[in-house]
This record gives structure tokens, sequence and C-alpha cells, in this order.
């Protein structure tokens, strides 16, 4: 018989396993006294063949595979008992690494005090910095079962830190449990505790637990009715089980538990919590109210905890949601997923008065209440909330344009700001060429976003001959451009006419300081009167789109801004494209930097000619109008629909 048994369970691993790969060929114990055994839980990232080829490198290296995956480790452990030809035991994860001397002290350690466990240390790395934990102050030779037990569940956590007999694992059978996926390494340390007779710790650390961020919430994150109900089992059996050597569980470690699973319920929610598990969540707190009336929970928690053991429901589900204040000083990109946004987070907001004017005092009794802050601009908003914010606190900057025209980022502390979102590719690429104190690795690209089915979309054909635009001002949204398709498409046809929904540049008071700016609306008002088109444009100022575009029969959206290759460039992503296929229409582009990012080609053309030459096409052609329509609805509810932008949002603020 050898030493010791490297447990190693795996499962599609291949791109993080490199590290432990490295840490086990580095331990400094003789090879012929110790193996290492991995259990592939049936990858499918090749995984299972990586580990064959590296354990045909290693003598004392072996790997087999489960035939279909169970879903969590236990089942792997269980199975690398049964292959292991060691005195001991020691588990390690697959994405953690062991360090040199664990095994020889350990193993040293267990026989020189003949122990059935040897509990110990981890270093915990997150990316950041390296923290020593699971230490247990006081530890000594004199202290009883009791003391053990009660001194490892109450000051570390159950990880597997351990060097365990084989033999009291089988003599017991004690195994992992399968069947569920949250707290088995509590009930499996629990199982260990009760049937040990000698109970040792070593203070040293073990091995290295990464837990840097994942790309994607892993199952052990997202958090819903199985996790609920796998923990509130464990709570239970760890209550009944410890009673008999006199350790009351709910005195000494179920506050940690309590919290972690509130927290998991608030900032990981998988939403799927029903009546049935909101009911024993219930029954189960009330069975140890006794000891959860002294708790010290934030009030925050102790709301929660308060609303399951009197049964409320619907409070319940509305304060498991991660608190999301949104500042800004305009509201309109964000406003309209709200309904969205709020199945998810329970939303306030903090309105300024400016880009970087707003009632100090409100903002600060907002900012007591948050878990997110949502800095709607990049603007003076994102350099307050970045030097006020509290360091439990998360917060997310979207940037849209104009930003890229400011200084205000340059004062934005970004050591204190989680994410930055872009709505455009491009204008990503932008807001990193233009302000490199922003780490590339908290950028995201989140698209602006559209609810598609809201809109009205009532046929008439007169939709084959009524233009719109959507926004005129500034003078780089080419106006004068779409007057001229329209005096052209109505000398071959005068059904044609034009529909702006927009401000007047008369009533905005910066543009109308502006001489050049007047200028140019000046020429496009001659240009209307020149050309005999009083009669075809008519202003609708600022309207209900998801009704108007439909009751104004408008068939065409056209987008024909400048292109503006220098910084800040001009169109980030202009929603008056997705507004056009959502009412029912079709929208066109005249190329613009960019647009080939966010749009598909089949409605960018490279020239006015070429978009006047298509609206001509298609009003002589209903059956392809109505045709192209649907290809952009289509497009828009695969790629940029309201409750998809809110999805998004939620798993990127859950992994922060």
């Amino acid at each position: 018989m050898i030493a010791v048994s490297i447990i190693v369970p795996c499962f599609n691993a291949y791109s993080k396993i490199g590290r432990c790969l490295a840490s086990l060929r580095s331990v400094d114990f003789p090879r012929d006294n110790y193996e290492v055994i991995f259990v592939d839980d049936k990858s499918t990232d090749g995984t299972y063949e990586m580990l064959r080829n590296e354990c045909e490198k290693e003598k004392n290296w072996s790997v087999t595979q489960l035939q279909e995956n169970s879903g969590s480790p236990s089942k792997p452990r269980n199975e690398g008992v049964k292959l292991a030809d060691g005195e001991y035991v020691f588990y390690l994860d697959c994405d953690d690494e062991i360090l040199p001397n664990t095994l020889e002290n350990y193993y040293d350690h267990a026989k020189k005090t003949h122990a059935c466990i040897v509990r110990g240390d981890l270093i915990a790395d997150n990316g950041k910095k390296r923290t020593v934990m699971n230490k247990i102050a006081g530890w000594n030779p004199q202290l009883s079962i009791k003391e053990r037990v009660e001194a490892i569940v109450s000051k570390q956590s159950t990880t597997i830190t351990q060097l365990i007999k084989k033999k009291l694992l089988l003599e017991n059978e004690i195994k992992w449990p399968e069947k569920i996926k949250m707290g088995e390494d509590t009930v499996f340390l629990v199982d260990v505790l009760v049937k040990a007779k000698n109970i040792e710790y070593l203070p040293h650390p073990t091995f290295v637990y990464n837990k840097m961020p994942a790309i994607s919430l892993s199952t052990t994150q997202a958090y819903g009715k199985k996790e609920l109900l796998d923990h509130l089992y464990v709570w239970k059996y760890a209550q009944n089980k410890l009673l008999s050597l006199g350790v009351d569980y709910s005195k000494i470690r179920l506050n940690i538990g309590l919290q972690a699973a509130i927290k998991s319920l608030i900032h990981n929610n998988k939403y799927d919590i029903d009546k049935d598990a909101f009911l024993e969540f219930k029954k189960t707190l009330r069975l140890f109210s006794h000891e959860i009336e002294h708790y010290n929970l934030s009030f925050r928690f102790k709301q929660i905890v308060n609303e399951v053991i009197s049964g409320s429901y619907a409070e319940f589900t509305k304060l498991c949601r991660p608190r999301l204040l949104i500042a800004g000083h305009d509201f309109k990109f964000i406003q309209p997923a709200e309904a969205e946004l709020c199945k998810y987070f329970s939303v306030k907001y903090d309105k300024w008065n400016g880009h970087d004017v707003h009632d100090e005092e409100e903002s600060l009794k907002l900012l007591g209440w948050a878990e997110v802050i949502w800095c709607e601009w990049m603007l003076g908003n994102s350099v307050w909330y970045s030097k006020n914010k509290k360091s439990y606190q998360k917060l997310v900057v979207r940037m849209h344009r104009q930003e890229l025209s400011t200084a205000y980022a340059e004062a934005i502390d970004f050591s204190n700001v989680d994410l930055v979102f872009s709505v455009s590719a491009l204008f990503f690429e932008r807001l990193l060429e233009r302000f490199p104190n922003i780490p590339r690795s908290k950028a995201r690209l989140v698209p602006n976003y559209i609810d598609a089915k809201k809109y009205d979309r009532d046929w008439h054909p007169d939709r084959l001959y009524t233009l719109g635009m959507i926004g005129i001002l500034p003078s780089k949204k080419n106006f004068h451009a779409a007057l001229e398709i329209l005096k052209n498409l109505r000398l071959k046809d005068s059904r044609y006419k034009l529909f702006v929904y927009s401000k007047k540049p008369k009533e905005l008071a910066w543009l109308a300081r502006n001489k050049e700016e007047m200028d140019y609306f000046d020429q496009c008002e001659s240009y209307i009167k020149e050309n005999n088109l009083v009669d075809a444009v008519e202003f609708k100022g600022h309207c209900d789109l998801k009704k108007s575009l439909a009751e104004n029969r408008v068939g065409f959206i056209l987008s024909l801004s400048e292109s503006v290759v220098e910084l800040p460039g001009f169109e980030s992503f202009h929603l008056a494209v997705a507004d056009g296929f959502a009412s029912g229409g079709v929208s066109l582009i005249k190329r613009w930097a960019g647009c080939e990012y966010i749009f598909p080609e089949e409605i960018i053309k490279n020239s006015l000619h070429d978009v006047e030459n298509k609206v001509f096409e298609l009003s002589n052609d209903e059956d392809a109008f109505k045709k192209m329509s649907k290809f952009g609805r289509d497009f828009l509810e695969g790629n940029y629909m309201t409750n998809e932008f809110a999805s998004i949002v939620r798993s990127e603020v859950s992994q922060l």
C-alpha cells in the first residue's frame, strides 16, 4: 500500500487545468509512495484525451472517465476512492494547485498522531492577491473531540483541505452525496468528523484555491430552487448529525451558511424559486428561529429573513434582487428597458440636472441604498460615483458617443469602476483609443436594444410612398440629403412624402446660437420651398414612435448621417434604423462609419443615389417590401431585443 492517493475530479477543464498539472509535477514526495487519480466527468472539450496523454508521461498518474456526466464533483470523488491504493486520500480540484510540501507535511503529521483526518489551511487567490484562510487559532493537543469539531466547523470553510484515512471512509461507508449540488462538502465533512476517532489540524496551507472570476456563471454560482433546497437539506442534516457529539450547528455555523445563501439569492438568483420551495425555506428558518434571532445580520438580510419566516412570498421575491441605481442627466436610452431590468433588479433613479450638476445630498441618500450603480453616460456622474461608491458596491458606466469629445473620463477613478459598456463595436475601440486609462479587461460591448413587439405595424399601401427621418439635428444627420431624395422620387411619383420626427432647429437653444448650423437649416427650408416640397414635408416633433410611424403610414426610415472617421465620430448606433423595422417598415442606411458592425449589409448603401433607387424599387414591389421588412424585424429579434439586453446586464453584474 502506498501512502497517499490524490483524487482530482475533472469536467471540461482543458483550458484551466494547466496550473494544477504543474503543481502536481512539483510535489516533493517519493513518486513510488503516492498516486494521482484523475476522474473525468464525461467532458466534451477534450479534457479526458489530454489527460490520457499527460498520464503517459507520469508513472504514478492515471485517468478514468465516467460513462455519463454526473453534474458535480461528488461521483468522480467516490469513483476515485474505489480506485485508490493509498492509506490516505487527498482531494484536489482541477483548477487548484497543491503546494510542493503538502503531502510530506500532512502525511508525517497523520502518522505521528495516528490521525483519521488532518485538516489544514488554504491560500485563496483572487487574481490580485493571495490570502491564507481556514486558520484555527488556539488548537492544542488537549482539545476534546467535541472542541475539535466545533473549532473546525466554526472556524473553517468546509472545502477539501484535508488528508483522510481511506479505511475510515470504507468501514463507515462514507461517500460524497451525489444527489445534491450545493453543500455536499459539508455533508461529507460532517460524516467524517462524526466517525473519526482522532481529528487533527495542521497550521499549514494545503493548496492554492483559485477564485478568479469566470467568463460565465458556473453551476456553483447560479442560485435557484435546487440550490436552495440542497442548502436547506444540508443545514438540517448537519444539525442532526453533529448533535450526536453535542455540537450545535445552528449556533456555530448556520449564520455563515444563511448569509451566503441570501447573498446568492440577491446576486446570483436563477428566479425559479416557487412557492413550494419558499414554503420549505420558511419551515427551515422557523425550525432554527430561536438561534437566527441572535444572528448579527445586516438590515437588508434581516428584511429577507423576516419575510421568509412571516411567509410573505411576494415580498421575498421583490427583496431578492440587487438594488440598481441608475444615475445620469438623460435616461432616454435606458428607461425603455426598465420593465425588463425590474425582472432582475430593484431600480431607482438619480436624475442629474446636467453633465456635472446634481443634488449631492439626494445622490448620497440614493448611494446608501444602492448595491449596483449604473452611470448612464460617462460624464460628471461617472466621476462623482467613482469617487464616492463604497467598496461593496459595483459600478457600471455606459458610454454612448458624446463622451469622447469631453474630458470627464480622464477624471474617473477606474480602479473603482467594475465595467464600462459601449453600445457598438466601433465605439468600443474608440472608447479605449480616446481614454487609455480604461483597462480593456473592464470594457464590454453591450448593444442598444428595442422592444420590437410593442410597435404598431398596421399595413397600408401608402407606406410604399412615405419616407421618414427620426432626428435631423444637428446638420450631420444630413436632412438636406433626405430632401434631395424626396425631390428626385417625386419627379417619378408625386405620392412620395416625408415625415420628420424631430424638434426644429430653433427649438434647441445651443443650436439656434450656432450660425453655421442655422445657415444649414435655412438652406433646407429654402430647398423645400424652391422645389415645391412644402406639402410633401411634415414635421411631427417628438412622438410615440411605437404608434406614430404606423399611424402616419411611414414605410421607409432613412439613416443618412455623415460618416465621421475622426474622434469622437457621429453615429454610435442610430436606433432610428431599428424603429423603422420594428414599426413594419424598411430602414435604409447611407453607409456611415461602423454601421456594418451593427446592421446587415442588405440595408446599407454606398451612396444617396443607391438609397433612392432602393426606395423606388421597393415602392413598386409590395411583396419585396414586406419581405425586406420582415427580414429586418427578424434581425432585430435575433440581436437587439430588450429582454436580451436586460439578461446580458444581469449576467455581467452577477459575475462581479
